[in-house]
């Protein structure tokens, strides 16, 4: 193979493998903010499935769903198993942080809290 052939393909696999796990990644994301929406709707504003508030001497911390993702991203990197784990899984996980960020807005309304509250006093 000549050297400009060379110049030629390997740049072009090394595209093509990218575009390759954005689209992956990408419809991971898709997906994961998909199927939080559907878990918002039809357990959490049921009340079939409560949110994840702790008390604790008068201070309450709420997991968000966007903690949550972070933390199995976080925990798969310290198991060294990140490196493993498939492209669109960590797009879904993706999707599931942006939809509470991108739900902000929606959740104020409901108990003026923003998506970056973690801990904040008991009203009680």
């Amino acid at each position: 193979m000549s050297k400009k052939m060379q110049n030629f393909i390997f740049p072009g696999m090394a595209l093509i493998a990218s575009f390759y796990a954005s689209i992956i990644f990408a419809i991971g994301a898709i997906v994961g903010y998909i199927i939080t929406e559907i878990y918002c709707k039809k357990l959490l504003k049921t009340g079939r499935v409560r949110m994840l508030i702790f008390n604790l001497k008068g201070w309450e911390i709420h997991l968000h769903h966007w903690i949550l993702g972070i933390l199995v991203i976080f925990g798969a990197y310290l198991l060294n198993i990140l490196y493993f784990l498939p492209i669109i899984f960590l797009g879904a996980i993706g999707g599931l942080i942006f939809h509470d960020i991108h739900t902000d807005k929606k959740w104020r309304k409901a108990t003026n809290k923003a998506w970056y509250h973690i801990i904040y006093k008991n009203p009680r």
